[in-house]
């Protein structure tokens, strides 16, 4: 770990990786004074902020039951509750590291937990249908040196990931030659990004799976009767098929837009397999906008180590997958858990409420890699450090590139991977001694 200045220098921290989006931009340069940040280059206007709020996070301890506690009573009292527990659910990992998301998943083995992670209620609907039907996909880079045609379908990065635009879809040299390239963007409303868009078709709420049909329809050389389909005149749809099948290489982005509503799974099928007709005419990629966090890297270390991406029981023995079932919302609301291992308070927001009322009832023991205000009180509270900010590690880039991080800051703060070990090897003595 770097030593920060001594002395009123400004020392300036090059290509440092923000992890706080899916883009995980790379280039950004962070002045640092006494180990606090001072200045931010190339930093959004979602990143910024978060970046300075790590200043705040240096002296912060373990709590038990809202009281100071040491890491030594945390670490035990963490323990027995576990231990004492009969269907724990860990859940989160999206703020952690690759190594973090390991552990957690090593700790969910040992103890029979459910674990699952925040692309339960953001993700299902393409994970559901890249198992179903696969996907033809490519890094953020190749798109930015070979497309000339890129579409966003009910994704509004100019507000949800600041610089993609600016660093996958701007101006680009391929080949040794400048790409004259086309930006398409397809939404219920006009959006900012729609807005910086040589083309905005905007179509009626809830018929996605029409538009993306009759698209397909018109790749595959189907005559359309209707003369207008989901909002949008036939004519618009067939300039918009010439225009895809005119492309040297496409490229189609997705959002929550369309991976949510009625028929979410349907909806990102149909344009998994927009993106396989168009192969009859030209080369097309397709990738989903993820959010917030390394829900990628959660889902590549929960493959690499179960088989399965999320929402995975260990309660038997072996790891058994099934969404619907064992996700967290829907444990929760159910008051199945009777223990749940919080890493990270990514995705709390996204829990129902009858998730959070259950929450509110049962021990709970929280990660945290920020401050935030929670809607109940964590019985054992871990502030850790933060990766790629406080610690070296790996992330995971929404092209699922992985990415290395470095520490900027100095804490004493444990990692979410020392305090899971602690516990782990807790449960472990536990356990031998009975």
């Amino acid at each position: 770990m770097p030593e920060s200045p001594t002395t009123d220098q400004l020392e300036i921290l090059q290509d440092v990786a923000c992890t706080l989006c899916g883009c995980v931009c790379d280039d950004l340069r962070i002045g640092v004074q006494e180990n606090q940040i001072q200045t931010t280059e190339n930093a959004c206007a979602l990143a910024e902020p978060w970046l300075l709020r790590q200043n705040q996070r240096q002296q912060q301890h373990p709590e038990i039951n809202g009281d100071p506690a040491s890491l030594s009573e945390s670490y035990q009292t963490a323990a027995e509750l576990i231990r004492n527990s009969r269907t724990p659910l860990v859940y989160g990992l999206c703020s952690s590291s690759v190594l973090g998301q390991q552990v957690a998943c090593e700790l969910a083995d040992r103890i029979g937990a459910v674990i699952d992670t925040t692309a339960s209620t953001s993700h299902t609907a393409s994970v559901m249908a890249l198992q179903r039907i696969g996907e033809s996909t490519a890094s953020l880079g190749e798109i930015r040196y070979r497309s000339d045609l890129i579409i966003f379908w009910g994704s509004n990065p100019a507000e949800s990931h600041p610089r993609h635009l600016e660093r996958f879809c701007g101006t680009a040299l391929g080949d040794g030659r400048q790409i004259k390239r086309d930006l398409i963007v397809i939404d219920t409303v006009l959006t900012e990004t729609a807005k910086q868009a040589d083309l905005f078709i905007q179509i009626n709420p809830g018929q996605d799976f029409e538009v993306l049909w009759a698209l397909r329809g018109l790749l595959n050389g189907i005559e359309l009767t209707q003369s207008e389909i989901g909002g949008v005149p036939l004519q618009t749809l067939e300039q918009l098929a010439d225009r895809m099948k005119a492309s040297q290489y496409a490229a189609l982005f997705y959002g929550s837009g369309l991976a949510q509503g009625t028929l979410p799974h349907s909806q990102v099928e149909a344009i998994l397999s927009l993106a396989t007709d168009l192969h009859q005419h030209t080369r097309c990629v397709v990738r989903g906008m993820r959010g917030f966090g390394d829900v990628g890297g959660a889902a590549n270390v929960l493959s690499w180590q179960t088989g399965y991406p999320f929402s995975v029981n260990f309660h038997r023995g072996y790891p058994r997958y099934n969404p619907g079932e064992y996700s967290a919302a829907e444990m929760l609301s159910r008051q199945e858990p009777d223990l749940a291992i919080l890493v990270g308070t990514d995705g709390l927001d996204q829990l129902p409420q009858e998730a959070i009322n259950w929450l509110q009832t049962i021990p709970t023991v929280l990660l945290s890699h920020e401050d935030c205000e929670l809607p109940f009180q964590p019985t054992v509270l871990f502030p850790v450090a933060t990766c790629g900010v406080h610690l070296s590690g790996t992330t995971y880039r929404m092209d699922d590139t992985p990415i290395p991080l470095r520490p900027i800051l100095q804490t004493n703060l444990p990692d979410d991977a020392t305090v899971l070990r602690e516990v782990l090897n807790l449960i472990k003595q536990i356990v031998m001694s009975e």
